[in-house]
């Protein structure tokens, strides 16, 4: 949709608006996408500006504001799923230790030594690809929680296999 210099000025003068919208949709101001998503509402709104031009502008900027909100839920959720398939890449660029065949051997022994969790999350998110909301959902732990014990767990295998 094209946006008129007029409704792209007025929307960055009402800059209120859209970071109020970015403040119900939960971002923080410390977010690193945080001004991203601030342009990208302000684009929003504009284009809501360009396409509402006959209605009140109560009206205008209420139903903006809303869809501020479900846009930038949109976004933070497509960043998400970006992230949680960031990190079988990043590990992918470490199976080259694997080759070794020490490096087989002790990830062998640290398998043993896993709780059940752990090598759950091994397999099923490392090697699998599994994402962290499916294990989840499958397991009912909490998201963070394993987003905390996988952490622990690269961290524990790095410092191990560099030994």
């Amino acid at each position: 949709m094209k946006i008129s210099k007029e409704a792209f000025l007025r929307a960055w003068q009402n800059q209120k608006l859209v970071r109020g919208a970015l403040k119900s949709a939960h971002v923080r101001l410390d977010y690193t996408n945080y001004e991203d998503f601030l342009l990208e509402g302000i684009i929003v709104y504009a284009e809501m500006l360009t396409k509402l031009t006959g209605m009140n502008q109560m009206e205008v900027d209420r139903l903006s504001f809303r869809k501020i909100i479900w846009h930038t839920i949109d976004l933070l959720r497509k960043d998400k799923q970006v992230a949680e398939l960031e990190v079988p890449a990043e590990i992918s660029g470490q199976i080259e230790l694997l080759n070794n065949w020490d490096n087989q051997l002790i990830l062998a022994q640290e398998l043993t030594e896993m709780s059940q969790l752990e090598r759950m999350l091994f397999f099923n998110h490392l090697i699998e690809g599994q994402t962290i909301s499916a294990l989840a959902q499958q397991t009912g732990i909490s998201r963070v929680q394993l987003q905390r014990l996988k952490h622990n767990l690269l961290a524990h295998l790095r410092e191990v296999l560099e030994r």
